[in-house]
């Protein structure tokens, strides 16, 4: 309503208007308002910076509160994706400390001694076969 009103000032030709009596003859064509009108269009011009002003804080607000629906939904997507990475990690970790258990025998000294037994008795077992 306030749009049309100032759309039409902005469009319209010079106002022309002059104050009659009821029963008086309009002395040109065009629209007639009584004073009530002109107050009412009035009193919504002057209104309309507050009202504006109560709409922008509505719409900043509710821009806000979607920022911040937003902002705590990516929260919580970063926080489930990092659980599942630490989850990972830890079962990734796992298996390579029982892989590597699993690549050292268990009873190396044994192994040790087994194998130094077998090169020295293979080594005096070539040196008798060449005397």
């Amino acid at each position: 309503m306030i749009l049309l009103t100032l759309i039409s000032l902005a469009w319209g030709s010079t106002p022309e208007y002059t104050y009659l009596y009821e029963g008086d003859v309009a002395p040109f064509a065009g629209r007639l308002m009584s004073d009530a009108a002109i107050d009412l269009i009035t009193h919504e011009i002057v209104n309309a910076p507050e009202e504006c002003r109560i709409e922008m804080q509505y719409r900043l607000a509710m821009l806000e509160a979607d920022k911040n629906e937003e902002i705590r939904k990516l929260k919580s997507a970063m926080k489930f994706n990092n659980d599942v990475h630490d989850a990972k990690i830890l079962e990734q970790q796992k298996r390579i400390q029982e892989l590597e258990e699993l690549k050292t025998p268990p009873k190396s000294r044994l192994w040790f001694s087994l194998g130094l037994i077998t090169g020295v008795g293979t080594t005096i077992a070539i040196a008798n076969a060449v005397n």
